[in-house]
């Protein structure tokens, strides 16, 4: 009886990070994304000090038709992602940093 090893290493495989669950982590692009839009918000010359940017969990009544149909197999509604995004803000003229809380909106084809 004859041992023969064989070696096989499977093709890469390239995939984009989606988060497909509404309470998923945000994904890296998702975060980038965030931060870029609060940027866009203010002159070029601000600094930003970025503390939390975090998932800003759906209502429950997004989420129980999403759930409700994740349970039985029914096809999946799509539940808007947003970021709670806590930031310092300085070199404005709004005066000295401060820190300031928003939620931004993050598109499912931009990520």
């Amino acid at each position: 009886m004859s041992t023969e090893q064989v070696s096989y290493t499977p093709p890469a495989k390239v995939v984009k990070q989606l988060a497909t669950h509404p309470l998923s982590p945000l994904t890296a692009s998702e975060i980038v994304r965030s931060a870029g839009l609060i940027k866009g918000l203010y002159p070029s010359t601000a600094s930003f000090q970025f503390k939390t940017i975090t998932l800003e969990e759906p209502e429950k009544a997004q989420l129980v038709p999403y759930l409700d149909a994740e349970h039985y197999g029914g096809e999946l509604p799509v539940v808007e992602r947003k970021a709670l995004v806590c930031y310092y803000l300085s070199n404005t003229v709004s005066g000295p940093a401060k820190k300031n809380p928003g939620i931004v909106y993050i598109p499912w084809n931009d990520c």
